[in-house]
């Protein structure tokens, strides 16, 4: 693939700083690059990054200023969005603004991953991805009330470029062989980025640290080959992901704003 002036300008910030300059790993905005794409960067006079606008056809896919009253939007940009991730630190200008859904997503990072170990009766196995997609989808549907995929969509993750047979694992019970617990993680070698996508735990079996160790397992296959790891979630999650990851290393105060209008 032919790297654009866009996407290395992107990467280049991000690199200095991934949970705030994009609301998600960087493969996920770069994708999305090309003839359509538009990035507009401002910055002050030591170089460092002040302003950031992402727009993809008429949706903004990443908006960050440091001083909200200089942001480049017009009222009339802001009043006719149909989407935008807009940075808790910007997003006070679309408060007017009557969006149907506003969701905030908590961005992590980690650089020293704790090691921590399965507690005693539990093992981590490999996915194999040639039978094992239907049980994929299923424990995901198991530990999520709202999220709801197909064996055929678990399966085109594989296609992504940023796939690692490594980061799908399972934790199973010793004794049974039952999987009580999935990991998946991405890894990005031209960043060099590694992300959690999936860490989900059987309702009753939370509470023994298997998620902790789960994480620490993704973090250690993938810690010599990356620069950091990166997370994100729902902050309002009943879960509470973001009490996991901090538990696990994962520091930061970045929050990312989905608007849909």
């Amino acid at each position: 693939m032919i790297e654009t002036d866009q996407e290395r300008q992107l990467l280049a910030y991000y690199r200095q700083n991934p949970c705030r300059t994009l609301p998600n790993a960087f493969w996920k905005t770069a994708r999305q690059l090309g003839s359509s794409s538009h990035l507009g960067l401002k910055t002050c006079q030591d170089g460092q990054l002040i302003c950031m606008t992402l727009w993809v056809e008429d949706r903004l896919m990443a908006f960050w200023c440091e001083d909200p009253a200089k942001s480049p939007l017009s009222r009339q940009e802001v009043a006719a969005l149909p989407f935008a991730l807009v940075h808790n630190t910007t997003v006070s200008i679309f408060h007017e603004v009557p969006f149907s859904q506003r969701e905030a997503y908590f961005r992590l990072i980690c650089t020293h991953p704790p090691q921590v170990a399965l507690p005693p009766g539990f093992r981590f196995g490999r996915v194999n991805p040639s039978v094992e997609m239907p049980a994929v989808a299923q424990m995901i549907k198991n530990c999520y009330q709202d999220i709801h995929v197909s064996a055929e969509i678990v399966g085109s993750w594989m296609d992504h470029p940023v796939y690692d047979p490594r980061l799908w694992v399972w934790v199973l019970e010793s004794a049974t062989g039952k999987k009580v617990a999935l990991g998946i993680a991405e890894l990005d070698t031209k960043v060099p980025e590694a992300s959690l996508e999936w860490i989900q735990v059987l309702p009753s079996y939370q509470g023994r640290g298997i998620g902790t160790a789960l994480v620490s397992e993704l973090c250690r296959q993938v810690w010599r080959e990356v620069d950091f790891i990166t997370v994100s979630g729902k902050v309002n999650s009943k879960a509470q992901p973001e009490r996991l990851y901090r538990r696990c290393g994962f520091t930061g105060s970045d929050v990312w704003w989905l608007l849909v209008a």
